[in-house]
């Protein structure tokens, strides 16, 4: 077999990176136009590409936004679990881990679209393409699979209803907080009351 010619070798890499200059200029739209506003066409500009070719490497905008928001969205989860891995129970790792992503999400426009699909093409597409799912399976299952080696929950309780619903609990808590109907110290209250009894063993053995 013949050795590929430079411009093959190195193709790879300079997809990687248009597709990363791609996804700076889109953040910087969004900073300027908001997510709603951002068109592939103003993307397109700040590069100064035509928009065609920003489509060679994106399907669509929604593609393009889904992608950035993965980013921010593992982002997000990575200082969680940097933040809570002192915790040693479970109840405390779901309480903190709860706190954190609703204080840090509701300021990242970007990121806050995990926990909070608006009605348009975009939230539908995080919900149906399973982004969403697996987004929040990176966030929780870390301490929920821990939990079920410590013989903390029970095996074959359904991970997606446990994501699910501590998602719904955080996007309470993010409202809230968005609304100022209480500060960090009175959801944390409020969740060992209510949210952190769920995972007790008893509980969850029902």
């Amino acid at each position: 077999m013949p050795p590929r010619s430079r411009s093959q070798q190195t193709a790879p890499a300079d997809t990687d990176d248009v597709r990363e200059r791609i996804l700076a200029a889109a953040e910087r739209c969004i900073d300027r136009h908001g997510i709603r506003k951002t068109t592939m066409d103003d993307i397109a500009s700040e590069l100064g590409l035509s928009r065609p070719n920003v489509y060679r490497y994106f399907a669509d905008r929604d593609d393009l936004l889904i992608e950035l928001i993965t980013r921010h969205a593992r982002a997000l989860c990575n200082r969680a679990h940097k933040s809570i891995s002192r915790r040693n129970s479970l109840t405390d790792q779901i309480v903190e881990t709860v706190l954190h992503t609703a204080d840090h999400a509701r300021r990242d426009h970007l990121t806050r679209h995990i926990l909070e699909p608006d009605g348009t093409s975009l939230g539908r597409r995080l919900i149906t393409s399973g982004t969403s799912e697996m987004l929040r399976a990176e966030l929780w299952d870390p301490y929920l699979d821990a939990a079920v080696a410590n013989d903390e929950l029970p095996r074959g309780l359904p991970r997606s209803d446990i994501h699910l619903w501590l998602g719904n609990v955080t996007k309470i808590v993010m409202r809230g907080l968005d609304d100022g109907d209480g500060d960090l110290k009175r959801y944390r209250s409020i969740l060992r009351r209510f949210a952190a009894p769920a995972f007790s063993k008893a509980q969850v053995g029902v």
